[in-house]
């Protein structure tokens, strides 16, 4: 029964990110423009994107390689597969064993390299000038968040997300300023995510911005597809390590589910609410900035490292 549950919570789990993802990106839209004064697009607008551009056929070009040609599928394989290890609504799902924390970060690093990788591919010069921008915003970003994630391994005595929420959620990570310098190092990497001008993650979707210059049909659905889940996930690691509230576990039943549901929703929601407010209060970081924002996000996880092995007396 145990096993059936939490295979259950897993599909219903993969679902949801699936639904979420083009949701979240067309209520932060939405919600941009009405802080701004501005109607805006409707939120079901990405799922309209998609279902125009899924009708369309890719333009191929002859001079690119087979690695443009997979690297939209790859894409979003890798992020997919991340996405379903990062707990939602509920604990103790099928994957759960296989949720290491640095397993995740490298499968958003695949990603990432399979979008830059096509983007040199093209030859053209936008999207290679795009994808080297992004690679060295990648630089930082990418051991910015490992460092922030290892933090919290470090605490936790084990790189399992679930075994580290867990412990979360009963108030056993200590040192808790360990703890909130590496939540502020993650939340100045979303904010920088979200005013990437290429509209897409500091080192990572960026490039798949630059991806998306050179895409067109399902190649560019998929292109997009991946950025949206990408920063789900990013959420979502971040409501779970930090703020594991109303996370049931898969053994406990339906009711518990729906709980952990509601719950989650209401993240996602208070999430959204407060980046939207964030944006229209202190505005898109400017392109030469985001460096320095991700920047700073890198000293904070380091810094973050060195409170937790100076408690512990290995620093």
């Amino acid at each position: 029964m145990i096993i059936i549950e939490s295979l259950l919570t897993q599909i219903l789990h993969i679902g949801l990110m699936i639904v979420a993802a083009p949701t979240v990106a067309g209520a932060l839209d939405w919600l941009d423009a009405r802080l701004s004064g501005r109607s805006g697009p409707p939120i079901l607008s990405p799922w309209r994107d998609l279902v125009r551009l899924s009708r369309k056929t890719p333009a191929t070009v002859d001079s690119v390689s087979v690695m443009s040609q997979l690297a939209p599928s790859l894409g979003l394989g890798a992020t997919l597969s991340a996405a379903a290890l990062v707990p939602s609504f509920t604990l103790g799902m099928a994957l759960s064993p296989l949720a290491d924390v640095l397993v995740i970060v490298s499968l958003l690093t695949v990603a990432r390299i399979a979008a830059g990788l096509a983007a040199l591919d093209s030859g053209a010069a936008l999207p290679g000038l795009a994808a080297q921008t992004a690679s060295a915003r990648a630089v930082l970003a990418e051991p910015a968040l490992m460092l922030a994630v290892v933090t919290l391994a470090l605490i936790g005595g084990s790189f399992n997300l679930d075994l580290i929420i867990g412990q979360q959620r009963e108030g056993l990570l200590l040192p808790a300023a360990a703890s909130a310098v590496a939540l502020t190092a993650m939340l100045a990497l979303v904010f920088a995510e979200a005013s990437a001008p290429e509209g897409g993650a500091p080192g990572a979707s960026a490039t798949a911005g630059a991806l998306d210059q050179m895409a067109s049909g399902t190649d560019l659905a998929i292109s997009q597809m991946t950025g949206w889940l990408r920063r789900l996930v990013w959420i979502d690691l971040i409501g779970g390590l930090f703020l594991p509230v109303g996370m049931a576990n898969a053994d406990n039943g339906p009711l518990a589910w729906l709980i952990g549901l509601a719950v989650w929703g209401v993240k996602l929601g208070a999430f959204v609410l407060g980046l939207s407010t964030i944006q229209t209060m202190l505005g898109r970081v400017p392109r030469h900035g985001l460096h320095d924002l991700v920047g700073v996000a890198a000293l904070l996880a380091l810094l973050a490292t060195i409170m937790v092995l100076a408690s512990t007396g290995t620093a």
